[in-house]
Formats: structure tokens, sequence, C-alpha cells
């Protein structure tokens, strides 16, 4: 019997290792493939470049930040003079470097283990790349993580400073947590979902802070393109992305762009059309609204009597995150990179439960509804019926009723 056992937790370790393996030759040939693409990265390098040569900055479409950001992509304007390939290849490996270090913290903070990022043999109280602690939640993230490295996005780099905010907080370093906070909320708006937070958890410094922070940004505006330009920046960036800004489109995988597609006459994808009321786009945001205000009474409520659970704040913190990309107006399978943190502290909590169907079944379905699985078209329509926010809105939910109890 002892011989059986022993045979098994080989073979399990064996299959995990293979399954790190193929992690990495996956993620080294998306690297191989992305190094010599725009991607939505060319975005960032041309709002730069239009910035640094006193150019209207919203002339390139893709440019759809605020005015602050095209001041921060001046560097890279400057080193994609340099090289194209090179500072693609230091973006990429940053992310894949920014993701293991996001799993370091969590399993370091939440769980009795530390990381370690090597493959060597385990000390006491620490794990391994090869640990199903850490192979089974980057499994399960891995689709939305390729996203993230196939589009050469920003928002693993936001996640990570977002974690840099709560530590610092837990900390009592309140004046850079406000400052990074301001920064990122600066750069890219939908992280703003965390000031809400600290306001409903009278974490009133941080908050203060936040909003000096976003003056001062303001004010870097203002100071490099000048009071009027930097006035009509705003206008037009408000215009454009605040007010008109909402796509019904199928590649819009937040909860707005679902009820677009639900409510409206918007099409969500050529061919296929799944609404089921003819509202005008007014009545439909209001409808919208008052859906977030429903869940979010009820993930306050949640918030509030589990407020003096073991590392209450810092596990609403996590939650909180994942539901950005859910509220935010726009967003596209990347920003679902926001529930790698939730993962896993899921996955730790179950490690030692009886597989919960309702956990497991919306990972699969965000894995497996992958173009690399199902091909472009089906994909495509999955998006459409909006698996991934709803299967991320699931594990959110589950996790009121889980993690904020355990």
């Amino acid at each position: 019997m002892k011989s059986i056992i022993k045979n098994i937790n080989s073979d399990k370790i064996l299959l995990f290792k293979i399954a790190f393996y193929a992690c990495i030759i996956i993620i080294f040939g998306e690297i191989l493939r992305d190094i010599f693409r725009e991607g939505d990265f060319g975005g960032y390098i041309s709002a730069g470049k239009l910035a640094w040569n006193n150019l209207p900055i919203y002339s390139d479409f893709r440019n759809t930040w605020p005015p602050f950001f095209s001041i921060v992509c001046i560097p890279l304007y400057w080193l994609n003079e340099v090289s194209f390939v090179g500072l693609r290849f230091i973006w990429l490996i940053a992310i894949v470097w920014t993701n293991l270090l996001i799993f370091k913290w969590i399993i370091s903070y939440f769980t009795p283990y530390q990381l370690v990022l090597n493959i060597k043999q385990e000390e006491n109280g620490e794990i391994n790349l090869f640990n199903p602690l850490f192979i089974l939640p980057f499994i399960y993230s891995l689709r939305i993580f390729l996203e993230e490295l196939s589009n050469m996005q920003i928002n693993v780099f936001i996640l990570a400073l977002s974690l840099v905010t709560l530590n610092l907080i837990i900390q009592k370093r309140d004046f850079l947590a406000g400052l990074i906070l301001a920064f990122i909320i600066s750069i890219k708006v939908y992280p703003i979902i965390l000031l809400g937070f600290l306001i409903f958890k009278k974490k009133f410094k941080p908050v203060m802070f936040t909003i000096l922070g976003l003056g001062l940004s303001t004010f870097a505006v203002y100071l490099y393109f000048g009071l009027n330009t930097g006035t009509e920046l705003f206008k037009e960036w408000n215009n454009t992305q605040v007010i008109h800004g909402l796509k019904c489109e199928h590649m819009n995988q937040s909860i707005w762009g679902w009820m677009c597609g639900l409510t409206t006459n918007h099409i969500r994808i050529e061919n296929f059309n799944y609404n089921i009321f003819h509202l005008t786009d007014i009545q439909f945001k209001i409808m919208t609204l008052c859906l977030i205000a429903i869940f979010g009474l009820y993930v306050a409520y949640r918030f509030y009597i589990t407020r003096k659970s073991h590392q209450s704040f810092a596990k609403q913190f996590i939650i909180t995150l994942s539901l950005v990309p859910v509220l935010s107006p726009l967003a596209w399978k990347y920003y679902y990179v926001f529930i790698t943190p939730l993962i896993i502290l899921l996955i730790y909590n179950h490690r030692k439960k009886i597989l919960k169907r309702w956990f497991y079944i919306p990972l699969i379905l965000i894995s497996l509804t992958s173009e690399l699985f199902i091909g472009h078209h089906l994909s495509d329509i999955t998006e459409t019926f909006g698996i991934i926010t709803f299967c991320s809105i699931s594990l959110s939910i589950y996790s009121l009723e889980k993690i904020l109890t355990d």
C-alpha cells in the first residue's frame, strides 16, 4: 500500500514538472513571436512620440488614455528609437518576471509558505516552481496571461503596483501608498475602484495622499503641455473616452459590454445578436448602473460582516481587484489578469478540501474558451456571451463566501 501511494505521489510530481516546462515553452514561444510585433505597445510608443514632439496626442486612435500617460510613455519612445526588438524583449521579460513576483508576494503573505523562484529542493516552509500551490494557479491563469503577453500590455505592472499599494497600507506607509495609487489611476483610470474601497474601509490617510498625487499628475500635464493645451486634452479625452468611449463589441468583456448587447440594438459581433430589449443608450446605462449598485451593496455587506476576520482588509482588497475588469466600462480579455491573486487564494483555500465545481468550472471555462482549443470564431462567440466576464464574477462571489470566512 505504501508503495502504491509513493508511486501516485511520484506521478503527481512528474505531472507538475511536465506542466511547468510546458508553460515555459509556451511563454518563451510567445515572447519570440511578440518581439517583432507592434501590439498595443505600439500605442504606448506613439503616445510618447506625439507628446515628445508636441503633436496632438489623440491624433492616433490607439491613444485612449488620460494625457498624463502620454508623458509617462516618452521614455518608451526614446528607448524604441534605440532598439525596436530590444525594448519589446525587455518589456515582455519584465511582464513575466513581474507576474512571478505577484505569485511570490501573494503566496508568501497569505499562506505559511515562501515561494522561491527556482526548481531546487524545497526547504522547510518553502515551495518551489514545481509545487502545485504555484503551478495550479499559474496554469489556470495562463490563458489570460498569454493575452497580456501577446498584446504587450501594461496591466500586470498595474496589478503589481496595486499590490505594492496594499502592502504599503498594511505597513502604514500611507504617503507612498497614496502616491503610487494616484500614479496608476492617472495613467489607466480603472484602479480608481481601489480609491472607493479605501473610502469604504475608512482608510482616509492614503485616500488623502491619493488625491494629492492626482493633483500632482494633473499639474504635470499642465506644466508639460501648457494650461490651454492641457485643458483641451482633458476635455478631448473625457469626451471621446469617458462620455462616448463605451464599446459594445464582443471584445469588451466588461459587464457594460455584455449588457449593451443584451438590452440595445448595438451589435456585439457580426451576424449574431442576442438582444432581448431595445433600450436607448441612456436606458441601458441606467439599468447597468442599477445592477452594479445591487451587486455593490451585496459586496459591501459581505465586507462589513467579515471586517474582523483574519487578514480581512487584504483579502477584501484582493477581491476588489478582481472586480476591476468587470466594472470598468471597457475591458479586454487581458484586463482579467486582475483575478490572478484571487485564483491563488482560492486554490490555497481548497488545497485539502473536496473539489468544488463552482470553483473549478469557471477556471476551466476561461482556459478552454481560448482560440487555442476552440478556434477564433467560437472563441469570439464565447466572448460575445461574456463567458470570461461571468466566470470571473462567479469567482469573486464565491470568494466572498469562502476566503473571507476561512
